[in-house]
């Protein structure tokens, strides 16, 4: 892939560190400059244009005069060494739990409170699906992968995925299995991550 100019780093770098993932245009940056570089990350499928809702940082109008917003994929992710399980902190419409569904919390789960997240950029913000997972992970006793998947309200493979980012950002899982029992998850250390 060919090097990425200043100003496109820019641009992705600062959609990276949003949880919507969404790019805002740079405060001196005029249209023409913009249309540009907008177009050519979403050549390269770095980011990609979607139709912008009520709230969201318009970077561009179409042809109709509607405003488009240009959101990073995980290719522009990829590109600028972002972490990639980043993009699961922004809610999507099928992580909704219908209202009146019994969640369960993290209080019913008895935390080992000997683990730490060891660096601030590994802790997931609080109040999310994954901060959940990781104090039902951070049980003595571990947790069942049906227990995480109903917890959450992902499918089985989003649940595996979301321990793989986990892993990915530093944490230590391990997996344990008896004799005719399920799998059980549980989280055993945490690493200092990398620099970036």
């Amino acid at each position: 892939m060919a090097k990425l100019t200043e100003t496109q780093l820019i641009v992705l770098s600062a959609a990276a560190a949003r949880d919507d993932g969404i790019a805002i245009m740079p405060a001196k940056m005029n249209k023409a400059v913009a249309s540009k570089v907008g177009s050519s990350l979403v050549t390269r499928k770095l980011m990609r244009e979607v139709r912008s809702k009520s709230g969201m940082p318009i970077w561009r109008k179409d042809e109709d005069d509607r405003p488009i917003s240009l959101v990073i994929t995980r290719a522009g992710r990829n590109a600028i060494g972002a972490d990639v399980d980043a993009a699961s902190k922004a809610p999507r419409p099928t992580d909704q739990r219908p209202a009146g569904e019994n969640v369960s919390t993290a209080k019913e789960w008895p935390v080992d409170r000997s683990l730490k997240v060891a660096d601030d950029r590994n802790a997931p913000r609080a109040g999310s699906k994954q901060a959940q997972l990781i104090e039902m992970l951070s049980a003595s006793t571990g947790v069942t992968l049906d227990a995480l998947v109903e917890a959450t309200g992902w499918l089985p493979h989003t649940t595996r995925a979301a321990l793989t980012g986990l892993r990915k950002r530093g944490f230590s899982i391990k997996r344990t299995r008896e004799d005719g029992s399920a799998s059980v998850y549980r989280i055993v250390a945490t690493l200092v991550a990398a620099a970036a």
